[in-house]
């Protein structure tokens, strides 16, 4: 049996990735479409089991979408979600939607919802936190990073960037002291981070000591590897002054559009923790895919590339990524290592 098919129509990321987090535990297929236009492309190619519509879009106004759906009779059984933060827009549509759902929104709320429109029999109060740390959890941060993809690919706005961070010692840590010990390292580790970074930036544990961080709006390569350096020597002194061993493990990817999925991008930064921890963790790895090709803004790199003093990179035929060793002391970038997508 096909899984029903939820197109999520709003460019709130926060309510977006909401909506995606309750609708994959629900079992249903999801999409994220970030303005009218794209909207109205995409409901002439599909035929959606339920629509969440934000009234209030860029272009075209979710108020046309829900003209435009209620007019195709192809789309007669489609259920639409109307989401809006003003009760007096809900209350003066001329075309009815079937629910609608005032901001700000929570998960109950949401859950309930889907239930009533599509019942699928899948639980769908998982929380989005993780309950060690008090930061998200994977299924929250892969919805997260899933909208900063759809953003980029239809809007066209500045890369973001990932970064996989982990104490690798964590496991003989969780042996060797009392379970409290070890909480209480994921907490001051999930701490030390938040510290770090922008209220705006993502931070999530996925397992073990693993933590997975977004970086939104990024303008420059140096953006990602300044953070990723900076928590590498914040996690260092707070492990040695708790007499641990600090190797601390940071994998850096800079997203784009040629990204396929988020499978695609967590592979990537996998790759390059797996090299950071190969090499006693003492420096960040970048893994950049597709470097010079019309992705990136190849003067940007050019001129990063000029500033750090390393030599002219000459272009790479598609899917064929390089990792590099990033130096921050030494304001360098050497090539060092070549892998496959």
């Amino acid at each position: 049996m096909d899984r029903p098919f939820a197109l999520i129509i709003d460019d709130d990321r926060d309510i977006v990735a909401l909506f995606r987090h309750v609708l994959d535990l629900a079992g249903y297929r999801t999409e994220i479409i970030l303005h009218g236009r794209a909207a109205l492309v995409r409901l002439n190619e599909c035929t959606p089991d339920v629509v969440l519509l934000d009234l209030t879009l860029p272009v075209i106004t979710g108020t046309e979408i829900l003209h435009h759906i209620r007019s195709d009779t192809r789309l007669a059984k489609t259920k639409v979600v109307v989401i809006t933060g003003h009760a007096h827009l809900a209350q003066n549509l001329v075309d009815e939607p079937d629910l609608v759902l005032l901001k700000p929104v929570n998960i109950e709320q949401l859950s309930g919802l889907v239930q009533r429109l599509q019942p699928t029999g899948e639980t769908m109060h998982r929380s989005p936190i993780d309950e060690k740390t008090g930061c998200y959890n994977r299924s929250f941060f892969t919805s997260r990073l899933d909208y900063g993809l759809a953003r980029l690919k239809q809007i066209d706005l500045s890369h973001f960037s990932v970064l996989l961070t982990d104490l690798d010692h964590f496991g003989a840590i969780e042996l060797e002291k009392d379970p409290a010990s070890a909480k209480n390292l994921l907490q001051e580790t999930a701490r030390i981070l938040k510290s770090t970074l922008r209220p705006t930036d993502t931070i999530a544990r996925f397992e073990g000591a693993q933590f997975a961080i977004m970086v939104e709006d990024v303008a420059h390569w140096d953006i990602p590897i300044v953070i990723g350096n900076r928590i590498q020597d914040r996690l260092r002194k707070y492990l040695l002054d708790k007499g641990l061993r600090p190797q601390v493990n940071t994998g850096i990817v800079l997203c784009h559009a040629g990204y396929v999925s988020v499978d695609e991008i967590l592979q990537d930064a996998n790759a390059a923790l797996a090299l950071s921890r190969s090499e006693g963790g003492r420096e960040c790895k970048f893994y950049a895919r597709d470097l010079l090709n019309n992705a990136y803004d190849i003067g940007m790199m050019s001129e990063m590339i000029s500033l750090a003093g390393a030599e002219r990179v000459t272009p790479r035929p598609r899917n064929s990524p390089i990792v590099r060793n990033i130096n921050a002391r030494a304001s360098k970038f050497d090539l060092v290592a070549s892998h496959g997508g």
